[in-house]
């Protein structure tokens, strides 16, 4: 007998899923909403932990396979961790399973710390270098051998930027599980805080020295 499937939307994207998959699902999203949901950066973090799960959702389906199953699930839980496992980490060092899996690095350009494409900077992410030598090497490449403009160009076509939290935390290396998630979300509000606390003493400095 076949099993009864559902038609589901995650962050706009329809799958068809088994029951007894859903209702796994649904009790592990249930579970995270809770657990985040009076801290800093909620929507964010539950929100890009659901586009995680779209992208390994995504992964798993193809021409042959059109629904997620309660195997599929379980494997992107696994991946992902319970709020349960890193609560338990805190409490007693010891590694959860979510944090066990780390993927490749992936290289991007990395468009948030450019200085014209982002390429050197993703590069320097994905080699875990200062982006200064990259910057100066290319500067050198085109002043000595005069290829430097010409192979930038072509890594900025070749490179997809990395536009997601996911694809930020890929280029880095970074495990893709919700602590790790919730992490990368507080430190870019942070930083974001931060930029808008110094945009803002500037320009009370500026309108101090106008009145004098």
């Amino acid at each position: 007998m076949m099993k009864k499937t559902l038609n589901i939307n995650i962050r706009g994207i329809v799958f068809n899923i088994d029951e007894d998959a859903y209702q796994e699902l649904n009790n592990y999203l249930a579970d995270v909403q809770k657990h985040y949901k009076n801290q800093l950066g909620y929507e964010e973090i539950v929100g890009d932990i659901e586009n995680r799960i779209v992208e390994l959702f995504q992964e798993r389906v193809n021409n042959k396979k059109q629904a997620i199953n309660l195997k599929d699930v379980i494997e992107i839980i696994n991946i992902l961790g319970r709020p349960t496992d890193f609560e338990r980490e805190l409490q007693d060092d010891e590694p959860s399973q979510g944090n066990q899996q780390r993927g490749p690095k992936r290289l991007f350009r990395d468009p948030e710390n450019r200085m014209i494409g982002g390429v050197c900077s993703g590069i320097s992410a994905y080699f875990d270098i200062d982006p200064i030598w990259l910057r100066l090497a290319f500067i050198l490449a085109v002043i000595m051998f005069g290829t430097g403009i010409l192979l930038y160009i072509i890594l900025w076509v070749a490179l997809p930027p990395a536009r997601s939290l996911t694809d930020r935390m890929a280029m880095k290396g970074d495990p893709i599980n919700i602590s790790n998630i919730e992490k990368t979300v507080k430190e870019e509000m942070s930083d974001v805080k931060d930029k808008l606390d110094d945009l803002a003493q500037q320009a009370k400095d500026t309108f101090k020295k106008k009145k004098t």
